[in-house]
C-alpha cells in the first residue's frame, strides 16, 4: 500500500505547542521507520515549507533551513517518492473534482494533492482535514484520533 501524509499531520509534528504534538511526532516517526511507500506530493511539500516558516502562523516558526532539511530528510528515506502532476492523468482527474465538486478557493488545494495522488495510482491519504472526505475514491485516516 502507497499512502500520502498531508500537510497538517507534518505541521503538528514540528509544533511543539500543539496539544497534537507528541501523537504527530510518534505517527511520523513510525512513517520513518516504516516500509510501504510514503508518497509526497510536492504541493504538500511547499505548503510544508509556507506554513512551518510563517511567523504569523506557528509560535516557533521553523527557519527555512529547519524546514528544508526536514523534507530533505524524509525525501531521503529508501521507501519516500516524491510526486507531481507528470501523469497523462492528472489534468482529467484534476479537472473532474474542481468542476464535480464545484470547488473555488481553498478546496483547489486539496484537489490539487487527490489529483496527483489518484494519478500516481495512491488511494490513501493520512489528515485531520476532513475536507478530504468529499473526494471519491479515497481512503481518509486520521491517526491523531
Amino acid at each position: 500500500m502507497s499512502y500520502v501524509v498531508d500537510v497538517n499531520l507534518l505541521l503538528y509534528a514540528v509544533n511543539e505547542d500543539s496539544d497534537l504534538y507528541p501523537k504527530a511526532k510518534s505517527f511520523i516517526e513510525k512513517c520513518a521507520e516504516g516500509t510501504e511507500q510514503w508518497c509526497m506530493p510536492w504541493p504538500v511539500v511547499s505548503a510544508f515549507i509556507r506554513i512551518s516558516t510563517h511567523p504569523a502562523i506557528l509560535p516557533k516558526p521553523l527557519s527555512p533551513v529547519q524546514a528544508t532539511q526536514i523534507i530533505d530528510q524524509i525525501l531521503s528515506l529508501d521507501h519516500v517518492a516524491s510526486m507531481g502532476e507528470d501523469s497523462p492523468d492528472f489534468w482529467k482527474i484534476f479537472k473532474h473534482d474542481i468542476t464535480s465538486l464545484h470547488l473555488r478557493g481553498n478546496p483547489i488545494s486539496d484537489a490539487l494533492i487527490i489529483a496527483i495522488m489518484q494519478s500516481n495510482g495512491v488511494s490513501t491519504i493520512y489528515s485531520k482535514d476532513r475536507d478530504f472526505l468529499r473526494f471519491a475514491g479515497l481512503k481518509v485516516i486520521d491517526p491523531l484520533k
